[in-house]
């Protein structure tokens, strides 16, 4: 039996949700100030960035497979297997979104001598 801690200031333990639990109607997810729904459809789960409600993006989708989830992007290619849902949504959200950092990808120029006339 599950401890009572209703009036107290201890809050139950998070857990993960697994990506199989998602069903037919929308999970909601918000996480890192973004919102993020998942549909199971068909034996597919879909994974949606909600954040703009004027413009949902599709992440990609979830397939079983072999005892565990492959995690597919929107044109059908295999990026990971897991069972955790918030670990399939981050995968995704950096698949779509590189780093805001891209100072690492410029090309290396040689320093100027402005010394020289």
């Amino acid at each position: 039996m599950e401890p009572d801690l209703a009036g107290t200031d201890e809050e139950p333990a998070a857990r993960n949700l697994a990506v199989g639990e998602v069903a037919r109607r929308a999970t909601i997810i918000k996480c890192m100030g973004r919102t993020y729904t998942a549909t199971a459809r068909d034996g597919t789960i879909h994974l949606h960035d909600r954040t703009d409600i004027t413009r949902p993006r599709a992440l990609g989708t979830a397939r079983s497979a072999y005892g565990c989830w492959e995690i597919h992007d929107p044109r059908g290619n295999r990026l990971t297997r897991t069972d955790d849902l918030l670990d399939a949504l981050a995968l995704l959200r950096q698949h779509h979104w590189p780093p805001l950092d891209q100072t690492s990808r410029l090309p290396v120029r040689a320093p100027v001598d402005r010394t020289a006339h």
